[in-house]
């Protein structure tokens, strides 16, 4: 009896560790200019790391600066090299100050995900 009853427990436990994983969803990893960090020269591109591959025609991503105005940016896409990496083109670098990045992404698994950070230019 205790056999079947530590058997059933483990495969509960192990059905579990797997529906956790197929329903997690990507997060950002890392980014440059650094999430709440300071660039030290102008940025003339964001690159957004993903956890996984990203679609760049269903993502966006809005750069405003300290005022809240919207910054141009160019066309985003992935990276030739790593599709869990977004570039985003700025037509021209950016100033001194700080930025916040609003950012929503589709997966190639389909999930879509966003979120914001912020980071500064030194003067």
């Amino acid at each position: 009896m205790l056999k079947r009853t530590t058997a059933a427990v483990v495969a509960l436990f192990a059905a579990c560790l797997l529906a956790t994983s197929v329903y997690a969803h990507p997060t950002l990893k890392s980014a440059n200019p650094p999430v709440d960090g300071t660039a030290t020269a102008p940025p003339t591109e964001l690159r957004l790391n993903f956890s996984e591959s990203v679609i760049a025609k269903f993502s966006n991503v809005e750069v405003r600066d300290q005022g809240g105005t919207k910054v141009a940016t160019g066309k985003v896409a992935t990276d030739s090299k790593d599709e869990k990496q977004l570039v985003v083109p700025l037509p021209t670098p950016l100033k001194a100050g700080a930025y916040t990045v609003k950012w929503m992404v589709v997966t190639a698994d389909t999930h879509r995900v966003n979120g914001t950070y912020s980071f500064k230019v030194a003067g």
